[in-house]
């Protein structure tokens, strides 16, 4: 029988009834947590012990509670993170657990590609950055070219309209999909706004030439 991640969790400070309030007076959630319902935390935790993951790249970060909320409970033989570094602007901040390969810059330049390559293969790699859909399709294709052999995605069910590129694109793709989707019990939600997908490899499949890689 496996952990139980929803009281391992509790501890974890993530997306409540404060966050909201913030998210929804700003438009930004200004908040230091884990910008995640910790139910579907949970669900994701489950996966990563049951498919023995041991390797973690997070694209977008946020303040970095949830790559170090993972990274202590697993304990990854390694753990990689990339962020534009949105939260120092904001004058919130950004703690990453020690031994991170960290890439302080944009998932969609030259210098990200050369760094994703020299990075190697990665047992799961969640996608959380800039969620219009030119911009979480372009990690999608960079991410699906290296090698891998999961990919999820936050913000899949899309109900806010910041994140319907996130919910657009997961309904385009084909293949090996996982949903983990559950209602928010700190919001007092029935159903989920948020939904985290994954979507299963190998990576990269037939036809994702290296020569296609973007840079």
């Amino acid at each position: 029988m496996g952990r139980d991640f929803r009281r391992l969790l509790q501890g974890v400070p993530c997306w409540n009834r404060r966050t909201q309030a913030i998210y929804e007076q700003h438009g930004v959630p200004l908040h230091d947590v884990v910008l995640q319902s910790r139910a579907e935390l949970a669900l994701l935790c489950e996966l990563i012990e049951r498919e023995g993951v041991r390797s973690y790249l997070e694209i977008g970060v946020w303040t970095g509670r949830l790559v170090t909320a993972l990274h202590e409970l697993f304990d990854f033989d390694r753990v990689a993170a990339a962020d534009i570094g949105v939260v120092e602007s904001l004058g919130l901040p950004l703690r990453l657990p020690f031994g991170v390969d960290f890439f302080h810059g944009d998932s969609h330049s030259a210098a990200f590609v050369a760094w994703r390559r020299a990075l190697g293969p990665v047992d799961l790699v969640l996608i959380d950055g800039d969620h219009r859909y030119d911009a979480v399709r372009a990690d999608w294709e960079l991410a699906r070219r290296s090698p891998c052999r999961l990919i999820a995605f936050h913000d899949i069910v899309g109900d806010d309209p910041g994140s319907a590129g996130v919910r657009r694109l997961w309904r385009e793709l084909e293949g090996d999909k996982i949903e983990l989707v559950a209602p928010n019990d700190e919001l007092g939600q029935r159903e989920s706004t948020m939904g985290i997908g994954v979507v299963r490899g190998p990576f990269p499949r037939p036809g994702d030439l290296e020569a296609d890689w973007p840079g």
